[in-house]
């Protein structure tokens, strides 16, 4: 400490009476200022360590969605490909299926899998 800066140190501890605050009063309170000090810091650290965590991870979040936005397009594509009408069309010919006219096709309606458990 400097010379200068002794006598403003004292006034922060002296007694209203005007007396000297006893030096074990001074170092309890230098105790206690210390203390509240290092918990802010801890508070600090761990908070900051709190954000970064959360910071990975909504990384490996984003990466994640990232992912599983790119395999739904793929097989968004994949189904649009398996379900074209002519690649159905060219499947059923060679499987020796034929077109048939429209006053033969039949609706059959099936019942549910409940009901016809119970027959």
């Amino acid at each position: 400490m400097t010379s200068s800066a002794a006598p403003s140190v004292y006034r922060i501890f002296k007694r209203t009476d005007g007396t000297a605050a006893s030096v074990r009063m001074v170092v309890i309170a230098m105790i206690v200022l210390a203390a509240m000090l290092t918990g802010l810091g801890v508070a600090r650290v761990t908070r900051q360590h709190e954000v970064l965590r959360l910071g990975y991870q909504l990384e490996r979040q984003s990466a994640q969605v990232r992912r599983l936005t790119e395999m739904r397009r793929q097989l968004e594509v994949e189904r649009a490909t398996l379900t074209a009408p002519d690649r159905i069309r060219r499947l059923a010919t060679q499987l020796g299926m034929t077109t048939v006219a429209p006053d033969r096709i039949r609706i059959v309606d099936v019942p549910h899998r409940r009901q016809v458990a119970a027959q």
